[in-house]
C-alpha cells in the first residue's frame, strides 16, 4: 500500500507543479543561505563562501531537475508536454486540423451509428431475463425447403410443449387481440396482448407501477384485470399514477388497471396486457373471427444452458407428433419443428441489410482514415525542417515519433468527440425512421458499448494510419532538410508514391460505394415505379371494426354498407366507394384448392378470393376484359357469381373461355356462416394487379359478393380526387351514424401504406448507402485535391522554369491534369474490378434489378470522374498562374 500511496502522490503532484516549484525554490534558497553562513563562520570570504555553497549543493538547476523527476511521473509529464505542443501546432494549422477532424468524424460517426443499431437492435435488443436464450418455436414444411409453415399454435399445443419438454426452462404463450375501449361517449381501438399466467416470471421484468399479472388473475371467477404498457399509459392517461385501481371498459367488460410496465417492455407492441388461463375452452372459428377471440398463440421458450437448438428441435418434434393428429389442418404432411433465437426471427431480413451497411461503413472508415493519413503525410512534409532541427539538437527518433503520434491521437480524439455527436444525432433520426426494423424494446441510444466502440475505432485508425506518415517524416535525411531553402527540398519520390497510393485507394473504395448506392437507387426506383395493375394515387383505405355480437349476419352487414357506401361516394372529391374483406396489395383470403368441373388436377390450386361490393373494380381502376362485373343485384341477393382475374383465367382455363364456367372454393366448406358445397358461376374477367404483395407474383383470384357471409371485419375503399386524409373525419361520422360503436381503424391513403410498409426498408437502404457513398466521394475528392495542390506547390519552381523557357499555360494545365487523370483512372479501374467481384452480395437486397446492372456500373464511375476532374482542375489552373520571376527567385 505504501508503494501505491507513493505513486498516487506522484500523480497528484502533476496538478500542483507551480506550488511545488515555489516550495522547492524556497527550500533550496534556505539551504543555500545556511551553507553560506556555515562557510562564513569557517572564515571564508563572502564570494568564496557562496561559491563553495553552490558546489556543495551540486548546482541549483541540476538539483531542481533531479527533485522534479523523483516527485513526478516523467513519462506522463512528457506526454502532457507533447499534448500541449500538439495542440499548439494543430491550432496553427487550422485548415488541416478542421479537414482531418471532419474526415475522422464522418467515418467514426457513421460507423458508430451502424454499430449501435446492430449491437443494440440485433444482438442485444431485449431487456428480458435470459434474453440471449429466448427461442421461438415454429413448424416447417420439409417439402417446401426453408419456408416457414407457421409459428403460432393452439393453446393446448403450447401447454403440451411446456409440460412434456426436456430442453427448456419454461415456455410462454402470447398473442394479439383487438379490443374497443369505451369511455364517456367515445370509443377507440386498443391493441392488447393476451399472455399466459407465467408471463411475468418468464420475461423477468417487474412492473414500473403496481403489480404484474399472477396465476390467480386467470382463474375462473377472478376479476378481469389489465396491465398497461408505458407508452399507452403516457399517451392515454398522461402518466397519471392515480390510474391504478380504476377500470377500463374493454369490449363492454370492466377491467381493473393493476399496473404499468416499464418503458422498454413492449411485448408484441401492445397497449395493454391481459391474462388467459392455460386450460381455457377453445373458441370456435366464428368466435375467433367475429369477436376476435384469441385462437393461435406464439410460443417462446428459454433454452436450458449448455443445450443446442438442434437438441430442442428433436425434443419438440417428439411432442408434436401426436398433436399433428389432433390438428391435421395445422401441420403439413411432412413437417419439422424448429427453434430459433428470438432476435434472429424478428430482425432476420433487416440483419442482412445491416451487415451490408457495416461493410459499407468499413469502406467509408478506410477512406476517412487514408484521407487523414494523406493529410498527415503532407503536414509532416511541410514541417520537415522543424523535425530535422529537433533531431539535430538531440531529439531521438523515438521522441520524435512519440510527439507526432500524440498529434495524431489528438486529432483522433477530436474526431471521436465530433463523431459521437454525429452518431447521437444520427441515432435520434434513426429512432424516427420507419425502415429501421428492430424490436421496439431496443435501446437505440449512444450507450457505453457504442462509446467504447467509437474510442476503439479512433485509436485504431489514428495509430495505424498515423504511424506510417510519422515514420516516413522521421526517417528523412537531416542534411537535405536543413540545407533546403523551400518546400521543393522536402519533396521525395517515396512521399509522392505514398500519397498517390492513398488517393488511388480512396477513389477505388469510392467507386465501390457509388456502385452499391447506384444499385440501391435503381432498385428503389424500379420498385416505386412498378406497375401494380392499377393507379394507387388517391385511394382511401380503412378497416372497419364491428362491436362484438353485432353485425354478425350477412344481412346486417349488407344493410350497414347500403347506408355507408352511397354516403361516402357522395362526399365532395369522392368518385367511387367500395367494401372488401382485405386491403388491396396486402393479400386477401385464400383457398388452398378449388374445384372446377371438368378440370381435374393432382396438386393444390391455391387461389385468392375477395368478397367485395359492386364498386370495387371501379374504385381500384381494374379493367374489364370480358363478360361483366358484379352488379348491385348480385350483391343484394348474394348470388353465387364470381369475377376472376386474367391469371386465373389463363392458369385454369388455358385457351378456353371461362365465362359461364363453375368454380368452387373448397375453403368455404370449412368456414361457419359460409355456403358449403357452393359453386360460383364465372361472369367476368378483369385485369391483374399485385394481389399478394408487391414483391410476390400475382395469384389466381376471384371476386365474389361480400354478402355470401357476415363473418369478420371489413375494409372501406374510396377513389378520390382530393387528399384522402381530408376524408377521415367525414367517413368516421358516417360510420358512427350508421352503426354506433363501429370503429374506423388505421385510416390512410394507399400510397401512405406503400410508403410505410413496402417502400420504407428500400428507402432506408437507399439513404444509408447513398450517404456513405456521398461522404466517401467527398473525402476522396478532398484527398485528390490535397495531393494535387501539394504537388503544384512542390513543382512551383519547375513550372516557373518551364514558363520562362516558353511553355504556354495550356501546356502546364495538361501536365498537371495528366497526373490527376492517371490517379483517378487507376482508382476507377481498380474500383470497378472490386465492384464486379463483390456486388453479388447485394442481390438479396435488390428488387427488379440485377447486381450487375449496367446503369450503376456506368453512372457511378462517370459521376466520380466528373467530380474528380473538377478537383484536379482547380490546382492545375493555379499552376498556370505561376509568376516565373517569383518562382525562380529562390533558385
Amino acid at each position: 500500500m505504501s508503494v501505491l500511496r507513493v505513486w498516487f502522490q506522484r500523480f497528484c503532484n502533476l496538478f500542483c507543479k507551480e506550488r511545488l516549484d515555489r516550495e522547492l525554490d524556497a527550500e533550496l534558497a534556505s539551504h543555500l543561505e545556511m551553507h553560506i553562513e556555515d562557510n562564513l563562520r569557517a572564515g571564508l570570504t563572502p564570494e568564496e563562501a557562496r561559491r563553495v555553497a553552490f558546489i556543495k549543493l551540486g548546482g541549483l538547476e541540476q538539483t531542481k531537475e533531479s527533485h522534479r523527476r523523483s516527485r513526478g511521473i516523467p513519462l506522463l509529464e512528457g506526454l502532457l508536454q507533447d499534448l500541449r505542443f500538439a495542440l499548439r501546432m494543430l491550432s496553427k494549422s487550422r485548415v488541416f486540423t478542421v479537414i482531418a477532424v471532419v474526415a475522422l468524424a464522418l467515418g467514426i460517426g457513421f460507423s458508430t451509428t451502424i454499430f449501435s443499431i446492430f449491437y443494440n437492435g440485433v444482438l442485444h435488443p431485449f431487456p428480458y431475463r435470459d434474453a440471449e436464450r429466448l427461442t421461438v418455436i415454429s413448424v416447417f414444411d420439409t417439402q417446401k425447403g426453408s419456408d416457414e409453415f407457421r409459428s403460432m399454435f393452439h393453446l393446448d399445443e403450447v401447454a403440451a410443449f411446456r409440460k412434456q419438454n426436456h430442453s427448456f426452462e419454461d415456455i410462454v404463450a402470447y398473442t394479439g387481440q383487438n379490443l374497443v375501449y369505451s369511455r364517456s361517449n367515445f370509443s377507440e381501438p386498443v391493441h392488447a396482448c393476451v399472455v399466459t399466467p407465467n408471463a411475468m416470471d418468464f420475461w423477468g421484468v417487474p412492473p414500473l407501477l403496481g403489480r404484474g399479472l399472477v396465476e390467480d388473475d386467470s382463474h375462473p371467477g377472478a376479476g378481469t384485470v389489465a396491465l398497461l404498457s408505458y407508452r399507452y399509459w403516457k399517451s392515454t392517461f398522461h402518466g397519471d399514477k392515480a390510474v391504478l385501481g380504476t377500470t377500463m371498459m374493454l369490449n363492454g367488460q370492466a377491467h381493473t388497471i393493476i399496473g404499468v410496465m416499464p418503458r422498454r417492455f413492449l411485448l408484441y407492441g401492445a397497449d395493454l396486457y391481459l391474462p388467459i388461463a392455460w386450460n381455457r375452452p377453445e373458441p370456435s372459428i366464428t368466435e375467433a373471427i367475429n369477436d376476435d377471440a384469441p385462437m393461435y398463440f406464439f410460443a417462446t421458450a428459454i433454452l436450458k444452458r449448455n443445450l443446442t437448438a438442434r437438441t430442442a428441435d428433436a425434443d419438440i418434434q417428439v411432442i408434436a407428433q401426436p398433436l399433428a393428429a389432433l390438428h391435421r389442418r395445422d401441420y403439413p404432411e411432412h413437417f419439422q419443428m424448429f427453434t430459433r433465437p428470438m432476435n434472429e426471427v424478428i430482425v432476420a431480413g433487416f440483419k442482412k441489410t445491416l451487415l451490408l451497411l457495416i461493410a459499407a461503413v468499413i469502406l467509408l472508415l478506410l477512406i476517412s482514415a487514408s484521407n487523414v493519413a494523406s493529410l498527415l503525410l503532407t503536414h509532416h512534409s511541410a514541417r520537415a525542417k522543424e523535425i530535422a532541427l529537433r533531431a539535430a539538437l538531440g531529439a531521438s527518433s523515438g521522441r520524435l515519433i512519440r510527439q507526432l503520434l500524440v498529434e495524431s491521437l489528438a486529432l483522433g480524439f477530436a474526431g471521436c468527440f465530433a463523431g459521437c455527436l454525429l452518431a447521437y444525432l444520427a441515432l435520434t433520426a434513426v429512432r424516427l425512421t420507419p425502415g429501421v426494423e428492430v424490436p421496439g424494446e431496443a435501446d437505440m441510444s449512444l450507450n457505453l458499448p457504442a462509446l467504447f466502440f467509437a474510442i476503439a475505432v479512433s485509436l485504431l485508425t489514428t495509430v495505424l494510419f498515423g504511424l506510417s506518415p510519422t515514420l516516413f517524416a522521421v526517417k528523412k535525411d537531416l542534411r537535405t532538410n536543413l540545407q533546403g531553402s523551400g518546400v521543393n527540398a522536402n519533396a521525395s519520390q517515396g512521399g509522392a508514391r505514398v500519397r498517390s497510393g492513398l488517393v488511388v485507394g480512396q477513389v477505388a473504395l469510392s467507386v465501390l460505394l457509388l456502385v452499391f448506392a447506384g444499385l440501391m437507387m435503381r432498385s428503389f426506383l424500379t420498385m416505386t415505379h412498378f406497375d401494380l395493375g392499377f393507379p394507387t394515387k388517391g385511394i382511401f383505405v380503412s378497416f372497419v371494426h364491428f362491436p362484438p355480437l353485432q353485425y354478425e349476419s350477412a344481412e346486417s352487414k349488407r344493410q350497414f354498407f347500403d347506408q355507408v357506401l352511397p354516403r361516402i361516394a357522395a362526399l365532395p372529391g369522392v368518385t367511387f366507394a367500395a367494401e372488401a374483406m382485405a386491403m388491396p396489395l396486402e393479400g386477401s383470403w385464400g383457398s388452398r384448392d378449388v374445384t372446377i368441373p371438368g378440370k381435374p388436377h393432382d396438386q393444390h390450386w391455391t387461389t385468392a378470393f375477395e368478397a367485395c361490393s359492386e364498386g370495387y373494380f371501379q374504385t381500384l381502376g381494374l379493367q374489364l376484359i370480358s363478360g361483366r362485373l358484379l352488379s348491385h343485384a348480385d350483391i343484394a341477393s348474394a348470388r353465387r357469381v364470381a369475377v376472376v382475374n386474367r391469371t386465373l383465367a389463363k392458369s385454369y382455363f388455358a385457351n378456353e373461355d371461362p365465362i359461364g364456367r363453375q368454380i368452387k372454393f373448397n375453403e368455404l366448406d370449412e368456414l361457419p356462416q359460409a355456403p358449403h358445397d357452393a359453386y360460383f358461376e364465372i361472369v367476368g374477367v378483369v385485369s391483374d394487379f399485385r394481389n399478394w404483395g408487391i414483391q410476390e407474383p400475382t395469384l389466381p383470384q376471384a371476386f365474389i359478393p361480400y354478402t355470401f357471409s357476415g363473418i369478420g371485419d371489413r375494409t372501406i375503399l374510396a377513389r378520390t380526387t382530393v387528399n384522402p386524409s381530408l376524408l377521415v373525419n367525414n367517413i368516421r361520422q358516417i360510420l358512427a351514424q350508421a352503426g354506433p360503436n363501429t370503429l374506423m381503424v388505421n385510416p390512410r391513403s394507399l400510397d401512405g401504406y406503400l410508403q410505410e410498409k413496402v417502400y420504407s426498408r428500400p428507402k432506408f437502404r437507399l439513404i444509408s448507402f447513398g450517404a456513405c457513398a456521398a461522404i466517401g466521394l467527398g473525402l476522396a475528392l478532398i484527398g485528390l485535391f490535397g495531393v494535387m495542390s501539394y504537388s503544384v506547390v512542390l513543382r512551383t519552381q519547375e513550372f516557373g522554369v518551364r514558363m520562362a523557357l516558353g511553355a504556354q499555360p495550356g501546356n502546364i494545365l495538361m501536365l498537371v491534369l495528366r497526373k490527376g487523370v492517371l490517379l483517378v483512372g487507376s482508382g476507377l479501374l481498380f474500383g470497378l474490378l472490386v465492384s464486379f467481384l463483390s456486388v453479388r452480395v447485394l442481390q438479396s437486397q435488390l428488387w427488379g434489378v440485377s447486381a450487375f446492372d449496367a446503369g450503376a456500373f456506368v453512372l457511378a464511375p462517370l459521376a466520380l470522374l466528373t467530380a474528380a476532374l473538377l478537383a484536379c482542375y482547380l490546382p492545375a489552373r493555379r499552376a498556370t498562374r505561376v509568376d516565373p520571376m517569383v518562382a525562380l527567385r529562390y533558385e
